[in-house]
């Protein structure tokens, strides 16, 4: 009984030191610690304090790595690089500058006003300015020239991806807000599930655990489930543009399933920190993206919930605070969530494999499927329809407020019900 309260009391250890990264990232926004500050952690380990001294790395670390101010030798540099992902109307590229001398390695994400196919090279004269969210820093050009002449293996799946979504849409225009391009329809804004149709992490995590439902009718054994639970997700994210949110989502996925195989018993909350934690030490910008929290609090309220129902109310009630901040809240876009979360699945797992089908050049298998999910699609819309007439209630921070407390409350409840599940055992 004792050792079980010990294991509880202990569940959220890495969750200390993700707040941790985010406060170094950012006060480096307003304050470099020097880096003789480092000895700090090493005093504390030696007076047995090992998770403060953990803790307190971690902080100077994010705090030393941030690259807050850019400095040129001119205002106007040469820049090249690749599109390493897409969004909206957007690129987020990884760039090399010539200082005058040799190329040298940028260390920050740019975003770039167009959209260019993923892997795309691209060589541009300009200059950088700072923006207020992620990436902070984005691409005045005034020469602006791309090459895609070459072919890598995620190049060529995001271009047979292309290929799928106009195959997809003479069907069904609606399949492609699940795959990358996320519709603007207003029936989905105001029924409040918008967030559905945006590709981010709730969709990865969704995909992975619906398609592990379905590998684990066919299968018991712990390694193969992890395998191919873990593969449509890959396609899937590397299809739709590799996403940051998306891209977050998987990785903690593939964390959590190691984790899984080598038995190594962490709850979702610790699994989702400690990756959250590794990705703001290698990208501390990251803490300026409104999505990055959104996929983590989203992916936790997917991964800590019991079964496929539970796992789109704990995904919505994750990602609601931070859609309150952008847009005005339906109050029962809660209930609408609940009506398509297994359609969305059916429909994120068909497409998926319709996509296989496509690549395998089984064109009318692969059309096939996508007209038996249309009923799928068409309930999705009709639900968005209904619930789009009820009333929104405004952004305010008591909104956004409610529904943080609302998803601590949920988290509660959950390990709450698994500690006494755990100690009926």
């Amino acid at each position: 009984m004792g050792e079980k309260l010990k294991v509880y009391s202990a569940s959220f250890t890495s969750f200390y030191y993700f707040g941790g990264a985010i406060i170094g990232a950012l006060v480096g926004t307003r304050l470099k610690f020097p880096l003789f500050f480092l000895v700090f952690p090493v005093v504390l380990a030696l007076f047995k304090r090992p998770k403060l001294g953990l803790f307190v790395l971690i902080l100077m670390l994010s705090n030393i790595t941030l690259v807050n101010n850019l400095e040129f030798p001119t205002k106007n540099m040469e820049f090249v690089g690749t599109v390493k992902m897409v969004q909206n109307g957007s690129s987020i590229l990884q760039l090399s500058f010539f200082d005058g001398e040799k190329w040298r390695g940028l260390g920050v994400d740019v975003l770039i006003y167009k959209e260019e196919p993923l892997g795309t090279i691209v060589y541009f004269v300009g200059e950088l300015r700072k923006r207020s969210s992620y990436p902070i820093y984005y691409a005045k050009t005034d020469y602006y020239v791309t090459a895609n002449n070459y072919e890598t293996f995620v190049s060529s799946v995001f271009a047979q991806f292309e290929k799928f979504r106009k195959f997809s849409t003479v069907v069904e225009p609606f399949y492609q807000n699940l795959f990358g391009n996320s519709s603007r329809d207003e029936n989905f804004i105001k029924s409040g599930l918008f967030h559905i149709f945006c590709v981010s992490g709730m969709h990865v995590s969704l995909l992975y655990l619906f398609t592990s439902y379905i590998v684990g009718i066919l299968t018991y054994r712990k390694g193969l489930r992890t395998v191919f639970s873990l593969f449509l997700p890959t396609v899937f994210v590397i299809g739709s543009g590799m996403g940051l949110p998306s891209l977050r989502a998987l990785i903690m996925l593939y964390v959590a399933g190691l984790l899984r195989i080598l038995d190594y018993k962490i709850n979702a909350v610790n699994v989702v920190s400690l990756v959250g934690t590794g990705m703001v030490l290698a990208n501390p910008e990251i803490v300026f993206s409104l999505s990055f929290y959104m996929t983590f609090f989203a992916t936790i309220g997917v991964l800590i919930s019991e079964n496929n129902l539970l796992s789109n109310i704990g995904g919505f009630l994750g990602s609601a605070p931070y859609v309150s901040l952008i847009n005005p809240v339906n109050p029962f876009s809660i209930i609408a969530t609940i009506l398509v979360s297994i359609p969305v699945q059916v429909l994120l797992f068909g497409l998926t494999i319709s996509y296989l089908l496509f690549t395998l050049k089984l064109y009318y298998l692969s059309a096939l499927l996508l007209y038996a999910l249309k009923p799928f699609s068409w309930f999705i819309e009709t639900v968005a329809i209904v619930f789009a007439k009820f009333p929104l209630i405004p952004q305010h921070p008591v909104v956004t407020f409610a529904f943080a407390m609302s998803f601590i409350t949920y988290i509660g409840l959950v390990f709450e019900s698994k500690k006494q599940k755990q100690e009926l055992s």
